[in-house]
C-alpha cells in the first residue's frame, strides 16, 4: 500500500453558527488513503439516510418510530435516521414543552411539500414518499444498502464539555467517477429527549422518548460545495469545530450526521453518522 501524506491544516475552523467552508480548507490525501486510522475498504460501505417528519401532536408518529426501531435492529449503523419536526399543525409543541422545530428542518419540509405526518424519504428521493406506519421501508432500504457506493464517507467527532465544542473530522474517498457537483451537509441530532407526545387513540404520554431529533445544521442548510475533481481514487479530509450554544442540548446524547449529495437534485450519494465522544 502506498504511503499517504495528509497535508496539515493551518487550524480548525471555529464557529457557533453556519459559516462558509472555503475550498482550500479541504486537505488532499493520496489515493488508497486512510481515514481516522482505518484503511479505505475495497468495495466501500453504502449507508441509507431516512429523514422522518414527525410532531408531538401526531397520533400515528409513534407507530413509525416502532418501525424505525425494528429497522435499526435489522440494518444497524448502515441506517442513518434524522427526525425532523414538522413546522405547523401536528408539529407544534404543547404549551410549556420544548420546541424541536428548526429553520433547516422547516426548509427541508417545505422542499418535499410535507402535508400529513408521519412522512419519510430515503436518500432524499423526492419521487417517493413513505407515510403512516412505514411498513414498506424495509425492502427499499435493503436494496439500497446492497448497492456499490460511488464514494465512502466517514466521520469522527468528540466534544470538550467545558467549551461545549465538538471537533469533527470528515473524510471521503471516490470509488467511481462523479460528473456533477457534490455537497456536504453536517447535522447534529440528539437522542433520549423526553417530552409530551400524542399516541394512537389520542392518548398522551408525558415522558415519550424521542430519538434522532434534528437539533442544528452545522453547515449551510443544503450543505457546502465540496471541491472535487470527480475522478475515482480521490480522497479528501476536512476538520471542523462547532460550538453548541443551546444549553438544553446534552452532548453525550448527540450524533453528528454527514450527508454527501448531488448538488443538482439534492439526492444523497452516501451518508454516515458518528456519536459525539466525550473523552
Amino acid at each position: 500500500m502506498k504511503n499517504t501524506i495528509i497535508l496539515s491544516l493551518a487550524g480548525l475552523l471555529l464557529f457557533a453558527a453556519c459559516d462558509k467552508i472555503e475550498a482550500d480548507q479541504y486537505t488532499v490525501a493520496g489515493s488508497g488513503g486512510t481515514s481516522g486510522g482505518g484503511q479505505w475498504s475495497n468495495g466501500g460501505t453504502q449507508y441509507v439516510l431516512v429523514e422522518k417528519y414527525t410532531g408531538p401532536r401526531c397520533v400515528n408518529c409513534p407507530n413509525a418510530d416502532v418501525t424505525l426501531d425494528q429497522l435499526h435492529a435489522q440494518f444497524g449503523d448502515r441506517l442513518v435516521v434524522i427526525s425532523i419536526n414538522h413546522p405547523t399543525g401536528q408539529g407544534e409543541p404543547f404549551p410549556g414543552q420544548p420546541d424541536m422545530r428548526t429553520d433547516a428542518g422547516t426548509a427541508w419540509d417545505q422542499y418535499f411539500g410535507i402535508g400529513a405526518i408521519p412522512a419519510a424519504y430515503l436518500n432524499r428521493n423526492k419521487a417517493k414518499q413513505y407515510s403512516g406506519s412505514m411498513d414498506n421501508l424495509g425492502n427499499d432500504i435493503d436494496a439500497l444498502v446492497n448497492q456499490d457506493p460511488l464514494l465512502d464517507l466517514t466521520l469522527t467527532s468528540s466534544a470538550d464539555t467545558a467549551s461545549r465544542t465538538i471537533d469533527i473530522t470528515v473524510s471521503y474517498h471516490l470509488y467511481n467517477h462523479i460528473d456533477n457537483g457534490i455537497t456536504l451537509t453536517l447535522a447534529l441530532t440528539e437522542d433520549s429527549l423526553s417530552y409530551r407526545q400524542l399516541t394512537p387513540n389520542n392518548g398522551i404520554v408525558s415522558g415519550y422518548i424521542h430519538n434522532h431529533m434534528l437539533r442544528a445544521v452545522i453547515t449551510d442548510t443544503w450543505g457546502e460545495d465540496i471541491p472535487t475533481s470527480g475522478v475515482a481514487g480521490e480522497t479528501k479530509v476536512k476538520h471542523f469545530s462547532y460550538t453548541v450554544t443551546n444549553p438544553d442540548i446534552k452532548l453525550e446524547n448527540c450524533h453528528v450526521v454527514g450527508i454527501i449529495s448531488n448538488k443538482d437534485d439534492r439526492t444523497v450519494i452516501n451518508s454516515h453518522q458518528s456519536p459525539v465522544v466525550i473523552p
